[in-house]
């Protein structure tokens, strides 16, 4: 679920004088490899998970608790637990391919490509945040534009453009990433008018079994006032077993 892929506040960013850290901008390595760790961080060759996702508007907010089960880039299913009047409400993700259980109707709805830009649970995050049908590694180029600071935090920003032909939402993506580790702290996310459209901030960085992580993240629509999403992840597990049984329409469906 790595969806998650967060708050009204903005970080402190200051542009920094040159220093030897920055030379290293000019390395065409350099890039690849914080997007590459990035990609990585939240992905094992599987995973299971349980996350709380917030969602504030100006008059009201909710919270929605769930279980994700995710193996390599291309099996996904995610599993509502909580409030009780969602709980049962389940996705499932094959490839490009995703379809949702409605448990009051007792019905499966395949997700169509025309609604792959709709929210996900009335959220700010979309139907193609969990779909990944890009992949940030693969269907960009990308370069390190510029050195900032976050939190004080020294932070390299890479740019990331779609290759030719490739169809991606996004025309031009910025992630901050701390020089030391690498650690996301920010994406900018920006449409072909370039306009930024939405941001995500990454905050409570902390150890989750053997990898260090955010664990708060906050996606903040630029166009919409007084609305975000967090999403907060409350256990996870990666590198385990799990059955491919777990991915597939029957179990979607199974009484519940």
């Amino acid at each position: 679920m790595t969806f998650f892929p967060k708050l009204r506040f903005l970080p402190f960013l200051v542009l920094l004088p040159i220093t030897s850290a920055q030379a290293a901008i000019t390395d065409s390595t350099l890039a690849r490899k914080l997007v590459e760790h990035v990609d990585s961080l939240l992905r094992g060759k599987s995973s299971y998970g349980v996350f709380k996702m917030t969602v504030v508007r100006p008059d009201w907010a909710r919270s929605i608790t769930m279980k994700a089960w995710e193996k390599g880039k291309d099996l996904s299913y995610i599993e509502v637990i909580d409030p009780p009047k969602d709980a049962g409400t389940a996705f499932l993700k094959r490839e490009s391919q995703m379809w949702n259980w409605l448990p009051d109707i007792e019905r499966t709805i395949k997700i169509p490509p025309s609604m792959m830009l709709e929210s996900w649970m009335g959220s700010d995050f979309t139907n193609d945040d969990l779909v990944h049908e890009s992949s940030i590694v693969d269907d960009y180029t990308y370069l390190v534009s510029k050195a900032d600071t976050i939190d004080t935090y020294f932070c390299f920003v890479v740019e990331l453009r779609p290759k030719p032909d490739t169809p991606v939402v996004w025309d031009r993506i910025l992630i901050w990433a701390r020089e030391k580790d690498y650690m996301p702290l920010r994406e900018e996310y920006y449409d072909e008018r370039g306009r930024l459209i939405r941001t995500m901030f990454f905050s409570n960085i902390r150890r989750m079994g053997p990898r260090v992580m955010p664990t708060l993240w906050k996606l903040v629509p630029r166009l919409k006032e007084g609305q975000h999403t967090e999403m907060e992840i409350e256990e996870i597990e990666f590198n385990i077993n799990i059955s491919d049984r777990i991915f597939t329409r029957q179990n979607l469906e199974r009484s519940r």
